[in-house]
């Protein structure tokens, strides 16, 4: 018999043209809920009869809730303070093109990298007329 869409774990046997048998991991008798295959949430602690307490989620006071979230706009502000700084640090190296004039942050990091672009343009440059001067030479 076709069984569709049957979980690889589930394992289909057919007994004769009529009767047909299926097991799952649990049923099957070389899994127990006792071996380690399964965590210990499954297994009835090895024989003993003891029903485990189940724990609701308890909700968080508001003024948890409240000290968790300054905490969290305080992490925030600080991290957005030092990439302002670093901003700022990078702006003092690049050169400046309109005096007066601060760049914004997406136009100082494209600033930054045409600046890079032509300083690694510039050194290629160079190492090409020193080799050319070493061999000359």
């Amino acid at each position: 018999m076709y069984m569709p869409q049957c979980h690889p774990s589930l394992m289909y046997q057919s007994v004769g043209s009529i009767q047909s048998t299926m097991t799952t991991p649990l049923q099957s008798p070389t899994f127990s809920l006792d071996s380690p295959h399964y965590p210990d949430s499954f297994s009835n602690g090895g024989g003993k009869d003891e029903k485990k307490k189940c724990r609701r989620y308890k909700t968080p006071s508001p003024q948890l809730l409240r000290m968790r979230r300054s905490a969290a706009n305080e992490r925030e502000r600080k991290r957005m303070n030092t990439l302002n700084v670093a901003y700022d640090e990078l702006r003092e190296v690049l050169p400046e093109i309109d005096s007066g004039k601060k760049l914004s942050k997406f136009e100082t990091l494209q600033m930054a990298q045409k600046y890079i672009e032509c300083l690694a343009q510039i050194l290629k440059q160079d190492s090409k007329s020193d080799n050319l001067k070493n061999k000359s030479g």
